[in-house]
């Protein structure tokens, strides 16, 4: 077995597997490919999207350099420092900590720039919040391991979304072939059929039908629709959340709907669509990286609860168990949802000691912040 690399120069001598997943790569993959990832995701910038075939089995890589404003599912510095620090801290509503942490954060963020944490190889990235794994074994993870460090001498590996809930056996291997698991962030884990019995859920039930929104297949929406689509997501994940989120375009949002890289669904009412909800499916979970509703709505809409309705529905109704990402665990927890801790899963041992120092202190320092995500229930 050995893994075959392909990028926008080769992509079409690639032979997709006649496998779901494989057949979802295509359709996903070759559009960003061919074309500029910009076109679909404002805010990917410096990167390179390549496909890598290992065995019957597609793992999509990005290879990035830094640049201040890029997305954090393509660079470890948006993640650990623009958003999940110098952001994330607003959660705190402590005027006082904020102060505190920023202050100790502008040096790290300093550290992290000279020693280019950025020069980085994201594995398994399919540019989402949420990146599920395909079935894949040992071997294979060994073999494409070993091709990455010899095609990229120069650069740390990363393997994103990895968990000891949904792909334990993807944790074990890495950890075996000398991968360090340092925090990424806590996601929660939903079982549909019994979250849809917990008494929260039930009222949610009951909002739906007293707002008297319709659920509307995806496929249904026009393209004027998908760009009020578009700014849904823009109102709840960019603008009240933040940039750093993915940056979805219309043309992405078209490739959902014609191509079904998301199954997507609508919350419509008087005509109108307020809410949108997009997921997709893989090795038995599925994932919601597209979610957003009007946020200029009252709250009393319950627009956030209905759409977290919608995708338990199709998590029953599929067999599915519903990856329900970060973020708002109290919310999550009260509906049955598990706290589970994500990792990136870390290659540095092939660099020299200067360039593996910002993974190192990002390892301690994830030894104090999951005991406390998990209190705090993020």
């Amino acid at each position: 077995m050995r893994a075959e690399f392909f990028t926008r120069e080769n992509i079409h001598a690639l032979q997709f597997p006649p496998t779901e997943d494989g057949d979802y790569a295509r359709r996903y993959l070759l559009p960003l490919m061919e074309d500029d990832i910009q076109n679909y995701i404002r805010n990917v910038y410096n990167t390179q999207l390549m496909a890598v075939k290992v065995g019957e089995t597609i793992i999509p890589v990005t290879v990035t350099d830094f640049h201040p404003q890029n997305t954090y599912t393509v660079s470890p510095y948006s993640h650990y420092v623009s958003y999940g620090g110098l952001e994330e801290v607003k959660h705190l509503e402590n005027p006082l900590a904020e102060f505190l942490v920023k202050l100790a954060l502008y040096p790290i963020a300093w550290f992290f720039r000279s020693t280019e944490l950025d020069k980085v190889v994201f594995v398994n990235n399919y540019l989402l919040s949420t990146n599920l794994y395909p079935s894949v074994n040992s071997e294979q993870l060994s073999v494409l391991s070993e091709a990455l460090i010899e095609r990229f001498p120069d650069r740390v590996i990363v393997f994103r979304s990895v968990d000891q809930k949904k792909n334990p056996h993807v944790f074990d291997a890495l950890k075996s072939l000398g991968y360090d698991a340092v925090l990424s962030r806590q996601v929660w884990y939903m079982d549909p059929l019994a979250s849809l019995k917990t008494r929260q859920c039930k009222e949610d039930m009951r909002v739906l039908k007293k707002r008297g929104y319709e659920v509307v297949d995806g496929e249904t929406l026009s393209d004027d629709e998908l760009h009020r689509a578009a700014h849904l997501y823009e109102l709840l994940y960019l603008k009240k959340y933040s940039y750093f989120n993915p940056q979805f375009t219309v043309k992405f949002l078209k490739l959902a709907r014609d191509q079904k890289t998301l199954f997507l669904y609508g919350l419509k009412k008087n005509g109108r669509l307020d809410g949108i909800m997009g997921f997709f499916i893989r090795n038995g979970a599925m994932t919601q990286p597209l979610f957003g509703y009007d946020t200029t709505l009252p709250q009393d809409e319950g627009l956030y609860r209905l759409l977290t309705l919608v995708t338990l529905k199709e998590g029953l109704k599929r067999g599915l168990l519903v990856h329900a990402s970060g973020g708002v665990g109290k919310f999550k927890k009260a509906r049955g949802g598990e706290s589970v801790t994500e990792y990136n899963a870390v290659y540095t041992k092939h660099l020299p000691k200067r360039r593996q120092s910002p993974w190192k202190l990002i390892g301690r320092l994830s030894k104090f912040a999951i005991p406390y995500f998990k209190k705090m229930d993020f």
